[in-house]
């Protein structure tokens, strides 16, 4: 199994069969899923113009993927060679994504896995939505977006 890597933004993100397979390669990573956003969607998007300053999200590998999630549920695949993250889908500005110190010692970590099965979150994310519960953290506050509606509670919260 060691010999499928964990996907990272710049490999996963492509350019179409119509274009060159070099057409992307001065494209930054982190902006690579806006050009693959595009071609998918046939339509334009523009990413936004500046940072959501003092904002950060976890990076997290799922499914042999390093991925980001967005607060609208979205999620894009990330790198940490540029660790900049925004969305495609809603349109959420650029926040910083914060990696594992040594990213290659988290992908090692799954590497014996199946790729169904390299599923990785950074020891601070408390925010994480699939995250299996852990008994030496306590729960994250459930987020109630709709007060109209009630709370549904946190996996492994009691």
């Amino acid at each position: 199994m060691r010999d499928i890597a964990v996907q990272r933004a710049q490999a996963f993100y492509q350019p179409p069969p119509s274009q060159a397979s070099t057409a992307w390669d001065l494209v930054p990573a982190a902006e690579r899923v806006w050009r693959w956003y595009e071609h998918a969607n046939q339509r334009r998007v523009q990413p936004p113009a500046g940072f959501i300053v003092g904002v950060s999200v976890y990076a997290r590998i799922n499914h042999g993927r390093w991925i980001a999630d967005c607060t609208c549920g979205s999620a894009q695949v990330v790198t940490p060679d540029d660790p900049r993250f925004a969305c495609p889908e809603c349109g959420y500005g650029w926040v910083r994504v914060t990696f594992p110190a040594n990213p290659a010692q988290a992908e090692d970590a799954v590497a014996d896995l199946p790729p169904h099965r390299r599923n990785w979150w950074h020891d601070d994310d408390l925010t994480a939505r699939d995250r299996p519960g852990r008994p030496d953290r306590p729960a994250p506050p459930v987020d109630n977006p709709r007060p109209d509606l009630p709370a549904v509670p946190q996996k492994g919260a009691s």
